[in-house]
């Protein structure tokens, strides 16, 4: 998949999504790898392709939303100041994408994600209830969980972690 994404790069030119995309595989091999050197390396190439597609569209909020996570895994000094402004500019996306197409299947699991990478548990308990109220389908919700847990993970407050570990289990409750 890479290399094809790649590819179409060579051939049609870069795209927000198409580095989003390839960040994303990145991100799946990051996830599998079995030792440390690959899983090093693959953060690294996840890191520079959602990077490649935030830079070249500030308000496509996909190849952005995946850096906060990803930052906090990697640990690099300066990455936790990175991850915040990220997650802002996320926050920020997010809203006008919302304004501008109500209908976007992705804009709220998106600020749901933020709101976890965020610790901010008042607004993830919100939307929350929303999931509830709506229904899960909407919310796009078996493939949001996956990166939440990763934020839980990564929470050095333990009664944030564990008031986000709730959440997720009230979320995985729905499916």
């Amino acid at each position: 998949a890479i290399a094809a994404l790649e590819a179409l790069i060579g051939i049609n030119g870069p795209t927000s999504e198409r580095e989003g995309l390839i960040g994303g595989r990145y991100k799946k091999l990051h996830d599998s790898a079995q030792n440390q050197t690959d899983k090093a390396k693959y953060l690294t190439k996840a890191i520079e392709h959602y990077e490649r597609g935030m830079m070249l569209d500030l308000n496509d909020y996909y190849p952005s939303s995946n850096l906060p996570r990803l930052y906090r895994a990697r640990s690099d000094e300066g990455d936790e100041e990175r991850a915040r402004a990220v997650a802002a500019l996320v926050t920020i996306a997010c809203t006008r994408a919302k304004d501008r197409n109500p209908s976007d299947p992705w804009v709220r699991p998106t600020l749901l994600g933020t709101a976890f990478d965020e610790g901010d548990i008042d607004t993830a308990r919100k939307l929350v209830k929303e999931v509830e109220r709506e229904g899960p389908a909407a919310w796009k919700l078996a493939t949001t969980i996956e990166d939440l847990e990763r934020t839980v993970k990564q929470a050095k407050d333990k009664s944030r972690q564990e008031a986000l570990r709730q959440l997720v289990q009230e979320l995985r409750n729905l499916l």
